[in-house]
């Protein structure tokens, strides 16, 4: 069951304000690193990790002397995580990859998102498992606190659960500033608040979300190995 929120359009607007001027100022401290490379995108993504859960647990939380579980930390029933969170990733693989395929064909000069450009240049293992962890650990677990533990509850608690879920996955999509892939990322937002609403608990969409992420890490790193050989 999905808590009524008692944060407000204010708090969320507040959480992006902070998680902004947070990527701002760091931009701006004087850390001699070469801005293309691993240590660099590491870092940035730690840095906004943080960032994301410390503002979505100051006001979704603290300022309003709630709980975890108002965001859905809390348990599902154990074959939730494998109908909703395993199969609901894969299920969220193919689409994304049908969609690359009319991407491509639409935009075939599309270039890559900043995440595969680190993955492509991940030529060493151990740099490949610090990428993987950022975007299979790190972004679903943020993420999906963010979009769908405060934003979603917001949205569904004044337009309904399809309203909620269709606009929720709209500002996910739009949220990556990247134009082209907002419809697909629509679509997978939309599907992680589906997740959310039929599963209760934020664990299964960050599962989700997980296996998603790191099943594409996979399949860009193999493509890159492959194409070694």
């Amino acid at each position: 069951m999905i808590e009524k929120p008692r944060w407000g359009l204010m708090d969320i607007i507040l959480v992006y304000f902070g998680i902004t001027a947070v990527g701002i100022i760091a931009s701006l401290l004087p850390i001699k690193l070469d801005t293309n490379g691993l240590p660099y995108f590491m870092l940035a993504f730690t840095i906004q990790f943080l960032a994301t859960v410390g503002f979505v647990y100051l006001f979704a939380i603290f300022f309003h002397k709630g709980q975890w579980r108002d965001l859905g930390v809390r348990k599902a029933r154990p074959k939730a995580y494998f109908r909703y969170g395993i199969l609901g990733g894969i299920l969220l693989i193919i689409m994304v990859l049908v969609m690359g395929y009319v991407l491509k064909y639409v935009q075939p000069d599309l270039q890559p998102q900043y995440y595969e450009e680190m993955l492509r240049s991940a030529t060493k293992l151990p740099d490949f498992l610090l990428v993987l962890l950022a975007g299979a650990v790190l972004a679903p677990v943020s993420e999906e606190l963010l979009y769908r533990g405060m934003i979603y509850p917001f949205l569904r608690k004044h337009l309904g659960p399809t309203w909620g879920i269709i606009l929720s996955g709209l500002i996910f999509g739009l949220a990556h500033w990247d134009l082209w892939r907002t419809v697909p990322l629509a679509i997978g937002g939309a599907a992680l608040c589906y997740i959310y609403e039929k599963s209760g608990s934020i664990y299964v969409p960050m599962l989700a979300h997980g296996v998603w992420n790191g099943t594409m890490s996979m399949l860009i790193y193999l493509s890159l190995f492959m194409g070694a050989i």
